[in-house]
């Protein structure tokens, strides 16, 4: 090949390279809009007022009437239709369907037509109010739990559930990595079989355990005490991580006369913390967003985390979507936060999984 052949060649691979990318960034773009949106229009319903929720036609950034100050007092501003000219209006009162309406620069310039004949003035505002409403809001009356209440569960059952699945999924893993032991291989194998078993075949048989055999209903144990005794997913992970660091390491180490255990505290664990903050990462989130296991074993609203305290505020007669919303965002604010900051070392830890060094 001559080099104006592969000149010529080049300058056509590289509008096509270039094409491609732009393609794939439109596609990346337009899917991430199916999980944005929704985020966004949470975020900024949380700031409107229980009016402009249900304004039509909806818009994404909240509004609310503009006001003016006459005589100390606020009043709205609307747009009425005076001697065939639209003016601006601070509405004083409407009485029997009749508006009544002042200038704001001449006081003396009273009007009074037909309420409906009058448009608001709207203006983009910001409700901050709306998330210390919500957090302070009742949603028992008669009792005294509100959002913070399950805000301090859910941060409860989240970092226990953390503690007892790090503690627990780490050494049974080294175990099944790192320490030769007859069956091992036939175990772990059993292990990971467990996983096929879908959660509704043992829901039963563990609400009977947990209410009528060791008397926990209405507890946080049933959530945070199985994390104790690991799970076969962590512990696979962990076991793929644990086989991609290099055999001598270990060797060196029990030449000089180290045991399981330090090895496993002091050269292990500090090489693996790519995949324990993946997994801390994703204990968390499964432990801040379960529904199904706090609806089965908690009756007592003092007891609730965010999950069913958000579904016990919708269910009300009466649902204040702004303050829920608010809500929301609180429930959503530390699992995007915990993500954002170790989303690096989380990509990192899944990445060197099932990597056999």
């Amino acid at each position: 090949m001559s080099a104006s052949t592969a000149v010529q060649l080049r300058h056509h691979i590289a509008p096509r390279k270039m094409l491609s990318k732009i393609l794939g960034h439109i596609v990346v773009f337009t899917v991430g809009l199916f999980f944005l949106v929704p985020t966004l229009w949470m975020f900024f319903t949380a700031f409107k007022s229980r009016t402009d929720v249900f304004r039509f036609p909806p818009t994404l950034l909240p509004h609310d009437i503009k006001e003016v100050t006459l005589d100390g007092q606020s009043y709205p501003l609307y747009r009425v239709p005076v001697d065939g000219q639209v003016r601006e209006m601070a509405r004083l009162k409407v009485e029997e369907g009749n508006g009544t309406f002042v200038d704001p620069e001449n006081p003396e310039d009273v009007v009074v037509i037909r309420a409906r004949l009058a448009e608001p003035v709207m203006t983009i505002k910001f409700h901050w109010h709306n998330f210390s409403d919500a957090m302070n809001r009742s949603t028992r009356p008669g009792l005294t739990v509100n959002f913070w209440t399950y805000l301090k569960n859910s941060t409860i059952v989240a970092a226990l559930t953390i503690i007892g699945t790090l503690l627990s999924c780490v050494p049974v893993a080294y175990g099944f990595s790192r320490v030769e032991w007859p069956g091992r291989d036939l175990i772990f194998i059993l292990v990971l079989s467990t996983m096929m078993l879908p959660f509704q075949v043992t829901m039963i048989p563990l609400y009977l355990v947990f209410t009528d055999t060791l008397h926990w209903g209405d507890t946080i144990l049933p959530l945070v005490v199985p994390a104790f005794f690991s799970n076969p997913f962590d512990v696979f992970l962990l076991r793929q991580f644990f086989l991609t660091i290099p055999r001598d390491l270990i060797d060196a180490a029990k030449v000089d006369g180290a045991s399981d255990f330090r090895i496993l505290l002091q050269l292990i664990v500090p090489l693996s913390k790519p995949i324990l903050t993946a997994i801390t990462i994703m204990t968390f989130l499964w432990a801040w967003n379960d529904f199904l296991g706090p609806l089965l074993y908690l009756n007592n609203p003092e007891h609730f985390t965010l999950a069913i305290g958000l579904q016990d505020f919708q269910g009300q007669r009466n649902t204040a979507w702004n303050q829920l919303m608010a809500a929301s965002v609180v429930f959503t604010a530390p699992i995007i936060i915990a993500f954002f900051f170790a989303q690096r070392t989380f990509i990192e830890g899944i990445k060197l999984t099932g990597t056999k060094g």
